[in-house]
């Protein structure tokens, strides 16, 4: 048997395998010793029939871990629009079908990680404050299911919550709280957000975070809260394209004049 049938006919037989339920999604493959013994073959050969397995979707590495089942696209819908899981700093997101709840609770946000300093110039424009404005910058993870469901990085002028019971997000009164409950504490009502979707790939950092295949699909959110016309927070939020479909309800009701 060539070399190239012999990587491409064992790729086709894990391919029957995975498809029969034998390894299913999140199993780890056999390693390369592994399969180099059971069919007989080179170790370089068994490594290139993964390496199918990795370029058609069906696998991916994880680094020092091994190669694993990938899983299969999920019908998962997460609602962005003003559900009260989201007012309440968690995810609404549903299997399929009608109902946008997360009713199980079962999103857990994790603690910010965040710092001072100088706004970049396109976060210094998304907030409407010059270039170099003092502010809080955060990163945090949510899950879901014990799954990373969105990793979040945000903005907030120092000028509004310096000094505030609530200019960190991981502590104090408000911790773990949403944006809209927190700058409420503070008096600052949140009448309105803006968000920005891009489909892209994700970023070697991003895959890492959230437990994905290099260059996965990821939804990337440009986020922007207003109290009025001013800006309150502004935040860059990835989600893993495989797991969710966005969903947004935007009223039918004419604007006032």
């Amino acid at each position: 048997m060539a070399v190239v049938a012999a990587y491409r006919a064992i790729a086709d037989d894990l391919r029957r395998r995975i498809e029969a339920g034998e390894f299913a999604p999140g199993d780890p493959l056999p390693s390369r010793a592994e399969l180099a013994r059971d069919y007989g073959v080179g170790s370089n050969v068994a490594a290139s029939a993964v390496r199918v397995l990795v370029a058609d979707g069906l696998a991916r590495g994880r680094a020092g871990r091994g190669v694993f089942v990938r899983e299969r696209p999920s019908s998962r819908t997460m609602a962005r629009s003003w559900t009260q899981e989201r007012l309440q700093g968690r995810l609404a997101v549903t299997g399929g079908g009608r109902g946008l709840t997360d009713d199980d609770g079962r999103s857990v946000r994790g603690t910010p990680r965040s710092t001072t300093g100088e706004a970049p110039e396109e976060i210094a424009r998304r907030l409407d404050v010059p270039a170099a404005e003092p502010v809080i910058r955060s990163e945090y993870l949510i899950s879901r299911d014990g799954r990373p469901a969105m990793f979040c990085v945000s903005w907030e002028p120092l000028g509004i919550t310096g000094g505030t019971p609530v200019s960190l997000p991981g502590a104090g009164p408000m911790a773990g709280s949403s944006v809209v409950a927190r700058m409420s504490y503070i008096g600052l009502r949140i009448t309105r957000s803006t968000e920005t979707v891009t489909a892209r790939t994700a970023t070697r950092a991003e895959a890492e975070v959230l437990d994905l295949a290099p260059g996965a699909p990821v939804a990337a959110i440009e986020r922007t809260y207003y109290a009025g016309e001013r800006p309150l927070e502004t935040a860059d939020l990835v989600v893993p394209g495989e797991r969710f479909r966005l969903a947004y309800e935007i009223p039918a009701e004419p604007a006032e004049s």
